[in-house]
């Protein structure tokens, strides 16, 4: 059978709506308008992903996972999130000081949750029969809220707006936490067992916390609940999403030593070619301090 692209259709079962023997369309893991607006803001025009530094992507990653339907039903709710979330944080010129939340908004984003810890299921990683089980039982959870359009997880988040640095996380960090995105893990811990699980999107992360943590290490979390957040009340983060972010910057760190002199050149190329000064400039500038394009166009005059 052939679609009307003349490729042959992908069928099998819908990870979402557990539907038998049906055409399956690339889904994204995080939404394709992230990728889009990091494209958007790129001194390049390219992206890199934390698998290979060393190839220049125009896409991010994706697979056979979802029906028709289902992509259909998590797209609308993924431009809810992208037009009075995503795009209101992610915005160089002027960050809201409030947000309003919906509950489309809620499942929208644990529909991102879910994709992207799906993935990460069969990772190569040191957990035990007692974490899988625990991993198992988050994803069948979220499954089943999308499912049912109604998020009953506490999700957390921590949004990056007005000025840096952020939450007194070192300056070197801004670049990072502005531009990265995926990051996505879940965190197993003993004694009780727990965990944390997390994913991010330019500007902001997303998590979440099972059930054993006291009170006292997620009190300085905010809570994405539906309706208006005062964002400018939002002052401190808890401590291991704080350790998280410096694990997260110190993986950015490594991965930049692994790209090749090859692949630095063609970035200095591509940077060169582009005159506009774009949002990679200006978290650039946001980090080092000093205006970026003045001491660039300094530079240029030695």
């Amino acid at each position: 059978m052939e679609n009307h692209k003349g490729k042959e259709a992908h069928k099998g079962k819908c990870a979402l709506c557990d539907a038998e023997n049906i055409e399956l369309k690339k889904s994204h893991f995080i939404p394709k308008f992230v990728y889009d607006w990091l494209k958007s803001t790129s001194k390049t025009g390219y992206i890199r992903g934390s698998d290979d530094v060393n190839a220049r992507l125009q896409d991010g990653p994706k697979d056979y996972l979802l029906c028709g339907k289902c992509e259909g039903e998590l797209s609308t709710m993924e431009k809810e999130v992208a037009d009075n979330l995503f795009k209101k944080l992610a915005n160089y010129r002027s960050q809201p000081s409030t947000i309003i939340i919906t509950e489309s908004m809620r499942v929208g984003i644990l529909s991102i949750f879910w994709r992207a810890l799906l993935i990460m299921r069969n990772k190569e990683n040191n957990r035990t029969e007692e974490d899988n089980a625990a991993y198992d039982s988050l994803l069948f959870s979220l499954k089943n809220q999308i499912n049912n359009k109604k998020c009953n997880t506490i999700i957390y988040f921590t949004p990056f707006i007005k000025t840096p640095p952020y939450y007194g996380l070192p300056s070197e960090y801004t670049y990072n936490l502005e531009r990265s995105v995926g990051g996505q893990d879940i965190r197993f811990y003993d004694e009780p067992h727990r965990f944390f699980a997390t994913f991010k999107l330019p500007f902001v992360y997303f998590y979440i916390f099972s059930s054993g943590w006291e009170e006292s290490e997620i009190k300085k979390s905010t809570e994405l609940n539906e309706g208006e957040i005062t964002l400018d009340s939002i002052i401190d983060i808890p401590d291991t999403l704080r350790n998280y972010i410096k694990h997260m910057h110190e993986q950015f760190e490594q991965a930049r030593t692994q790209m090749s002199q090859k692949n630095l050149d063609k970035i200095e190329k591509d940077m060169k070619k582009n005159t506009k000064i774009t949002g990679s400039d200006k978290s650039m500038s946001r980090m080092i301090g000093p205006d970026i394009q003045k001491q660039n166009s300094s530079e240029k005059e030695k």
